[in-house]
């Protein structure tokens, strides 16, 4: 089977049982992203165990609590990679669905490891060519106040363009408040 549809590269034959969905989950901190991506990429997997892609790492203890309060919450329905910079050559082997979470975490990283913009957007792009289900949950840092120092003001028009990147890359983009899922695109 062989349908056409709206992909970010204009109208391209897509094959139903070859999908490759690019799919971008943002919205504010505990506004409900993780579950609704984990529930998303879930309905991909088409019977495969999908891969989670795990960016945060753990330097303290509050990170710590919440990368096992993550992985108690998914349980045995992912297989988990943690990796906290190189995303495409994680995901590069295997044709399962993979949700990434999150590119936040993994922009800080980025910034801790002083890496460039011209790199980190680089993998942005490579990872919207991988030919698998792509699931992306970001953070929306952009709704608040301006930041009054520049590493944060950096911080957030960065995640903004990765942002920016992704929603013009992706097939779906949902916006996630207060637990409630909305599709914008």
């Amino acid at each position: 089977f062989v349908t056409f549809c709206n992909s970010r590269f204009g109208f391209a034959a897509k094959s139903f049982f070859a999908s490759r969905m690019k799919i971008l989950i943002t919205g504010g901190v505990k506004s409900g992203k993780s579950t609704f991506a984990e529930q998303k990429t879930l309905e991909l997997s088409e019977g495969l165990t999908p891969l989670y892609l795990a960016t945060a790492e753990c330097l303290d203890e509050e990170m710590q609590t919440k990368i096992e309060e993550h992985r108690r919450k998914r349980m045995d329905r992912f297989r988990t990679i943690e990796e906290p910079l190189d995303l495409v050559s994680s995901l590069t082997e295997g044709k399962e669905p993979a949700l990434i979470e999150c590119m936040t975490l993994w922009l800080n990283n980025w910034f801790h490891y002083q890496k460039d913009e011209e790199q980190i957007m680089s993998m942005v792009d490579q990872l919207l060519t991988l030919p698998r289900d792509l699931v992306f949950v970001l953070n929306e840092v952009g709704h608040g106040i301006i930041p009054e120092n520049p590493l944060a003001r950096k911080f957030v028009d960065w995640s903004g363009k990765i942002g920016s990147r992704l929603g013009k890359g992706c097939d779906e983009i949902w916006f996630c408040i207060a637990g409630h899922p909305m599709q914008v695109k």
